[in-house]
């Protein structure tokens, strides 16, 4: 499920249980900070969270206020500032050293936010969603559509699915011999360790648009499997699959595979962190998108 998905779904949840809430938006960041622009939070009065805005300091903090604002029920923007390595702001002792624009949208049943009530989308393409402020300004956002994996395989590629699946991946599986179509996909995972079947599916995969193509196995057979078909390497195949992590069981595969797939459409080199010379995220204010 996509976040903002599962964001709305929680403002129904606190609805529905006849209680009232906060829904939080990152504006506006600068410098390092947890989450950028277009990031939310739905905290109800009750404590209870759905979603992140940091690694959960912010959100204890705006817990304790929810009470105070929901008292107007009115919209207000606040600003966290931790720029000042002496200041530990109301006592969090913050990890990031930046600034967040926050919109703070306190909702009940009679006052929901207009994020439940108007955005609507398909899931499957991008959508435009614009959140007005208090002081006139609007933040326009491009939401993305989950990625979209397909994978073909047996019992081995249960993890693979479980992880995709938790990071809110679309996916579906292919079972031996089912017809697929390889359109409205953004990755391919091959792991049938049927040499016939994954020439079958490699001659399909390499003659669509799918953009990243993963097949399992050594480098050798990839080979092998591309002469049968008498094809050559494609700049978007990956053979073998997976980012080097010293992976031997099927769970750490996953990690290996999804790994490399997130890093190959962020086109980050899935380096160590602590190697990099710039910051992870950008210092200055960056679109939202989620």
């Amino acid at each position: 499920m996509h976040e903002i998905d599962r964001i709305i779904t929680a403002c129904r949840s606190v609805v529905d249980a006849g209680k009232r809430g906060v829904l939080v938006t990152v504006i506006r960041t600068q410098g390092s900070t947890y989450r950028r622009a277009g990031a939310r939070a739905v905290i109800g009065e009750d404590g209870t969270l759905a979603g992140a805005i940091s690694g959960g300091c912010l959100e204890r903090d705006i817990a304790e206020r929810v009470a105070m604002w929901l008292a107007d029920m009115s919209p207000r923007l606040i600003t966290y500032d931790s720029t000042r390595s002496d200041d530990l702001i109301f006592g969090l002792g913050l990890g990031c050293r930046g600034m967040l624009d926050l919109l703070i949208e306190p909702f009940d049943a009679q006052h929901p936010p207009r994020l439940v009530t108007d955005f609507h989308w398909s899931g499957l393409d991008p959508a435009e969603w614009t959140t007005i402020l208090p002081n006139g300004e609007s933040m326009i956002e491009i939401l993305r559509p989950p990625r979209a994996v397909v994978i073909f395989g047996g019992s081995d590629a249960e993890p693979v699915v479980q992880l995709t699946r938790a990071i809110g991946w679309r996916v579906e599986v292919v079972k031996p011999r089912a017809p697929f179509d390889p359109h409205g996909f953004d990755a391919a995972v091959v792991m049938t360790h049927n040499f016939e079947r994954d020439a079958e599916i490699l001659r399909q995969l390499l003659a669509s648009p799918i953009p990243y193509i993963g097949l399992l196995g050594p480098k050798s057979r990839g080979d092998e499997l591309l002469a049968e078909i008498g094809a050559s390497r494609d700049a978007r195949l990956h053979s073998p699959i997976g980012l080097d992590l010293g992976a031997e069981t099927p769970e750490e595969i996953a990690l290996s595979i999804v790994a490399e797939i997130q890093a190959v459409f962020e086109r980050r080199s899935a380096r160590s962190l602590r190697e990099l010379e710039t910051p992870i995220h950008e210092t200055v204010d960056k679109p939202a998108c989620a």
